[in-house]
């Protein structure tokens, strides 16, 4: 049994409307599965860069050796 791909689709209020067109005979038996797609939403995704800003600070010994490798030097 050949695995066919995925496929968009939306509901009409009847029946479920493929996004594209199948290319499958006509009376051929499938299985389907229902699963929500994520909503699309209008707004573009807001960048993450910059979000922690001012939450932690970085003390001035931050590049000072560990003493705990003090024998590997």
């Amino acid at each position: 049994m050949a695995t066919l791909p995925t496929v968009n689709a939306h509901f009409d209020g009847t029946v479920i409307v493929p996004d594209e067109p199948l290319k499958l005979a006509p009376g051929e038996k499938l299985r389907v599965t229902i699963e929500r797609a994520p909503a699309e939403s209008d707004q573009p995704r807001r960048s993450l860069r910059g979000i922690a800003k001012g939450m932690f600070g970085m003390g001035d010994d931050f590049n000072a050796p560990l003493d705990c490798f003090d024998e590997y030097r």
